[in-house]
């Protein structure tokens, strides 16, 4: 019998529990064909480009900006840094 894959302990700087890990092989073995990385790549990459022009986001950036210009500090665009992470997720499990 063949043995069973396990997840790496941390993927993209995450770290991921442990009995994920142990019942994910079958999920890390599939996501090893290219096809199906370039398609979650593509997915992840969607999913940031969609959420960053939600209303709700614009207008959350907007009232922290608000915010921070009150307070005299600089404003993280929250939208920005998640489609950062979910582009370099992307080419993480790309670049496999």
């Amino acid at each position: 019998m063949a043995k069973t894959r396990k997840l790496p302990k941390r993927i993209g700087g995450v770290k991921i529990p442990k009995k994920l890990r142990k019942r994910g092989g079958q999920v890390y073995a599939f996501l090893e064909n290219p096809l199906v990385s370039s398609i979650v790549a593509a997915a992840l990459l969607a999913a940031a480009d969609s959420l960053s022009k939600k209303p709700k986001v614009k207008k959350a950036k907007q009232a922290a900006a608000d915010t921070a210009e009150a307070a005299q500090s600089n404003v993280v665009d929250f939208a920005t840094i998640l489609a950062f992470a979910a582009r370099e997720g992307a080419r993480a499990i790309k670049n496999r």
